[in-house]
């Protein structure tokens, strides 16, 4: 009897304990590095099918932080010029935050609002919704892990200096935990409220909530990338050895997967289990959950940035080839945007589908459905519209419509009237138009005349010019030189 209350309240407290971790994050769309605790990089929301730039906001270095939404839409990122940024959702500069170095770390917002960021000043700080500070917390080193919020709003953040960190609400410290090298990683928290986290010492760590050792799985090489959690409580996490892992619970290897080059990336996981990861190698992989590969997709060049998966099942990564992907779920490319330099960011997924991302350019960008305007096409008498045809069309912003026009016979295509301007030729029967806006062209068609005047005046001429010609020389010249032959003849008697 005793046992089964005690397996009872047990399984009482694991979703309770899960439930707990969730509200100590934001009600918002994206309020942490990967979404979520378990750093899963999923939304419930879609991203633009065709890509527009909302707005760009522009800080004073490089944006290698991911960003943040809070409850309120507000979007949190940090530059390498030691500010954390707070940004309206229509692009203005709400406020910003100054750090004594640069910020690698990528924001988390509270339940409450509050905004906690590390700075490679060694600090990690928390900040009020107004933008002031309420404390921070030193430790030995830089910070560029992103911090965690577990039950009872205790915050987790990897430093450089090794340990992980566990920091009150009131900014005083719980415990630490102290690995063999600098920590990169960001902490995942899982459903019972063990803290995993990788170390460059090459191990991944699985933490009790009191600060001890539960287990460690050891990898090949640094562990930078930050792990994942899966609803069946498997753990991904890369290595710079080049390797995916999946965990089991009890830290022993389920299975793992090679890729070309280190994998800095963490790992994404869909709906129906695949995970998705960047690698050093410039690639994109959907891995299977029993660890074969689904598909791969290649950029232009090496990914630090992490997944996020839409809805839809679309996912979304930033490349150093400085574009922002989206790929469909089966691996092709849906479309990607060009910033002004490298994406190390990882994108955020807003509540109407904006997708934020960061790019070395200096700039913050929000990226969404691009504008649909109207193609209004018609012609003259004398021909057909062959594409996209005679009617009225809706387009995406940006989208290159062929133009095409078929005279009828004896008729010939003269021009394109109307919107013209942003169509490549008037003049050829063949040619595109670029949509910017609603337009409305005419093709024009005119009849080849039966007679042409200028043809029958030339021809004229030729004839009477001939004509003369035979005439002078089968006429006038030998009479002349008769004439002369006659007049010769004539003296010599």
């Amino acid at each position: 009897m005793g046992i089964a209350l005690c397996l009872a309240l047990l399984s009482l407290a694991t979703p309770m304990l899960a439930d707990t971790a969730r509200t100590q994050l934001a009600d918002s769309p994206w309020p942490t590095f990967g979404q979520n605790l378990q750093r899963t990089g999923r939304s419930s929301h879609r991203g633009p099918e065709h890509p527009y730039l909302k707005w760009s906001f522009t800080t004073g270095s490089s944006v290698g932080s991911s960003p943040a939404i809070g409850a309120d839409g507000t979007i949190y990122v940090g530059s390498w010029d030691n500010k954390l940024y707070a940004t309206n959702p229509d692009g203005s500069d709400r406020w910003s935050f100054t750090t004594g170095k640069e910020i690698f770390s990528s924001p988390t917002v509270g339940a409450d609002g509050t905004i906690y960021v590390g700075s490679w000043d060694n600090n990690l700080y928390a900040i009020n919704p107004d933008g002031s500070e309420r404390w921070s917390f030193a430790t030995g080193e830089y910070i560029s892990s992103s911090p965690a919020i577990g039950a009872g709003g205790t915050v987790y953040a990897g430093s450089g200096d090794g340990n992980l960190y566990a920091i009150n609400p009131d900014g005083s410290q719980r415990w630490s935990f102290a690995t063999g090298e600098y920590i990169s990683s960001s902490p995942a928290i899982g459903a019972n409220g063990t803290v995993y986290v990788g170390s460059s010492d090459s191990n991944l760590y699985a933490i009790n909530t009191d600060g001890s050792e539960k287990w460690r799985f050891p990898t090949g090489a640094a562990v930078d990338s930050s792990p994942s959690i899966g609803t069946d409580d498997a753990i991904y996490v890369g290595s710079t050895d080049n390797g995916l892992y999946a965990i089991n619970p009890d830290g022993t290897l389920r299975w793992s997967f090679p890729t070309g080059d280190a994998i800095l990336s963490c790992p994404a996981i869909g709906a129906d289990g695949t995970i998705y990861v960047g690698s050093t190698d410039n690639g994109l992989y959907a891995i299977n959950p029993d660890g074969t590969l689904r598909w791969s997709f290649t950029t232009g060049n090496v990914i630090f940035s992490s997944p996020a998966i839409g809805a839809d099942g679309t996912v979304y990564i930033g490349s150093f080839d400085g574009r922002l992907y989206a790929v469909n779920s089966d691996g092709t490319e849906k479309w990607s945007f060009p910033t002004g330099y490298l994406v190390q960011s990882s994108p955020a997924i807003g509540a109407d589908g904006t997708v934020y991302v960061g790019s070395f350019d200096t700039k913050l960008y929000a990226i969404t459905e691009a504008p649909r305007y109207s193609l209004t096409v018609s012609g003259s008498a004398g021909g057909s519209l062959t594409e996209p045809g005679a009617g009225e069309f809706i387009y995406p912003d940006g989208t290159v419509v062929s133009l095409a026009a078929t005279p009828d016979n004896r008729y010939r295509f003269v021009n394109w009237t109307g919107d013209t301007d942003e169509i490549a030729d008037v003049d050829s029967v063949s040619t595109n138009i670029t949509i910017r806006g609603d337009y409305s062209i005419t093709a024009n068609f005119e009849r080849i005349p039966l007679v042409s005047w200028p043809v029958i005046g030339t021809c004229v001429v030729a004839v009477v010019v001939a004509g003369l010609l035979i005439f002078f020389v089968r006429g006038i010249r030998p009479a002349w030189i008769e004439g002369r032959r006659k007049t010769g003849r004539g003296k010599r008697r």
